[in-house]
């Protein structure tokens, strides 16, 4: 049932302005009274065969309301239209409710979805009317019509998204260009002076003050892997991310007793359509596992297999060591940070025993498709 909900839901809403609302109305009215009867006659809800005016109050409400749910007004013009031409009342007018509903249905859903909602209740209104080609005609033409409109409407509104989207990259775009630039006039200097002089004073001091050669070493090894990731941080900022290069060289700068094979996807343009935040949190991912492998299932191999479907990536990391609890490290980078980076970009994140033996970390990360 919360599937059949979802597929009718549009995706998204309609106008809904005053005056369009009141024309609603206005349209509304003229069409129920005149939709039932020989030419000089006018249904009511009052008088008449007992069909005729509910059918009446049907079509009036489908119009008046087809802007909360067109969906459901579509439908419910169309059994009225049924109802009064099995009744055999004559109908006139029988095509307006059902055309002003399917033009909202046509311009709130995208196209697959609306055939299914549209196509039964569409067919039933204009087949009751098969017989009389006074009132087919016009009916197939109408309802043409209100196709053609609403695909138009919802063509203008993807339009404008599109185009509001594309200036809400630029800007997004030049503000982290700016924010990179400043990163690396700033911290890139600060840090590669930094290394340069550490590397001086290890030059100058003599073999008596290894100590301080070895501590001046690790502060030259720290500032290099500093900048690793300022290079690697100001990537993502431009978009200039290579996702394959950086899962290689995560597998190949493994420590002794531990290997892993690195899968990935046929199609290596696939990994570069992911998005620098998707992009960043599949590398996140693969990372802290392999680093959980090191610290507590060595000696392992492990297997890092990444996929990229329709909308989402699939991160599976698959070690056969025999720990089965790593605990998350320090400072949120263990099995918590993962969970918090995978969920806030709204995908699963599961961990636990693997199959035959070992641990098993799957993320699945949702993204969107690029048009």
């Amino acid at each position: 049932m919360g599937e059949i909900r979802t597929r009718w839901r549009p995706d998204h809403d309609v106008d809904r302005g005053r005056l369009w609302v009141l024309l609603d109305l206005i349209t509304a009215y003229l069409s129920a009274v005149i939709a039932i009867g020989p030419s000089d006659h006018t249904a009511s809800m009052l008088n008449g065969p007992v069909v005729e005016r509910v059918c009446a109050v049907v079509w009036f409400a489908a119009i008046a309301g087809r802007r909360y749910a067109p969906g459901c007004a579509l439908w419910a013009a169309a059994s009225a239209t049924v109802a009064a031409s099995a009744s055999g009342a004559p109908v006139t007018n029988v095509s307006l409710a059902t055309a002003l509903a399917l033009t909202l249905v046509v311009q709130g859903r995208p196209p697959q979805r609306t055939l299914e909602i549209a196509v039964l209740p569409v067919a039933a209104a204009l087949a009751v009317l098969a017989g009389d080609s006074d009132a087919f005609v016009p009916a197939v033409a109408v309802h043409a019509v209100a196709w053609l409109v609403g695909r138009a409407g919802r063509s203008r509104r993807e339009t404008v998204q599109a185009l509001r989207a594309r200036d809400r990259e630029r800007a997004v775009t030049a503000e982290r260009t700016w924010m990179a630039r400043e990163l690396h006039d700033a911290v890139g200097h600060a840090v590669t002076v930094m290394v340069t002089h550490a590397g001086a004073a290890r030059l100058t001091l003599g073999e008596d003050r290894s100590p301080v050669r070895e501590a001046l070493s690790h502060i030259e090894e720290v500032g290099r892997g500093a900048m690793t990731d300022l290079d690697r941080v100001l990537g993502l900022l431009t978009e200039a991310y290579d996702s394959e290069a950086t899962l290689r060289a995560l597998v190949d700068q493994l420590p002794p007793g531990v290997t892993a094979d690195l899968r990935l996807p046929p199609d290596p343009a696939r990994l570069r359509e992911l998005a620098p935040a998707v992009a960043e949190t599949v590398r996140r991912v693969v990372q802290e596992s392999l680093t959980n492998v090191v610290r507590h299932a060595r000696p392992a191999h492990a297997v890092v297999r990444v996929d990229v479907g329709a909308g989402a990536v699939r991160v599976t990391v698959t070690d056969d060591g025999t720990a089965t609890d790593p605990s998350p490290s320090p400072g949120g980078r263990g099995l918590t940070g993962m969970r918090e980076r995978v969920t806030g970009l709204g995908g699963t994140f599961e961990a636990g025993d693997a199959e035959h033996g070992g641990w098993r970390v799957t993320a699945l990360i949702p993204f969107k498709e690029l048009p």
